[in-house]
């Protein structure tokens, strides 16, 4: 029984074009290049986007880049944000923001200068202040996750051919 239930569900999913989300960034693009003007972790999940896309991503003297993304800034924050009745903090608000912009191999800006914000609250465990840290560094890998796929998603909007660069407005 179970076993012709999850088949029905799969033809189900099959007939309504359920697919999952890809970026085609490889019709567009051969090569990449990021570069980063700040230390930061976000350049080491775009590397990964990047090759899992089906582009090569090369540091700067390889060889030409097709695609040339800079990472400008990432900032970090973590604010106070909810306080128990007593006045102590209850949980905290986390705060990515990054600055980017793309150009191809000429130099031409593909989109020019953008920031991107992502927030996430949490609250602060005081019972287990180890949980309430993994849930920290789990949000913070979900919003740099979730930069990443824009960034991702508005470099498979624009072609190299095609060519209107995106203004941050």
């Amino acid at each position: 029984m179970k076993a012709l239930l999850s088949l029905v569900g799969l033809l189900l999913l099959m007939g309504c074009g359920f697919q999952l989300r890809s970026w085609d960034l490889a019709s567009a693009y051969r090569v990449a290049r990021i570069e980063s003007y700040v230390d930061n972790s976000i350049e080491r999940a775009l590397r990964g986007a990047f090759e899992s896309a089906g582009l090569a991503v090369v540091e700067e003297g390889e060889a030409e880049a097709d695609l040339v993304l800079a990472i400008e800034r990432e900032d970090f924050e973590q604010r106070s944000g909810m306080f128990a009745g007593d006045g102590r903090v209850a949980g905290y608000q986390l705060r990515l923001r990054v600055v980017y912009q793309a150009t191809n191999a000429s130099g031409e800006s593909l989109v020019s200068s953008r920031t991107l914000l992502e927030e996430r609250s949490f609250p602060l465990n005081r019972a287990n202040v180890v949980g309430s840290d993994a849930e920290k560094r789990l949000l913070m890998r979900e919003m740099r996750e979730d930069i990443v796929e824009r960034i991702v998603r508005t470099l498979s909007l624009v072609s190299d051919s095609a060519a209107k660069p995106i203004d941050a407005s």
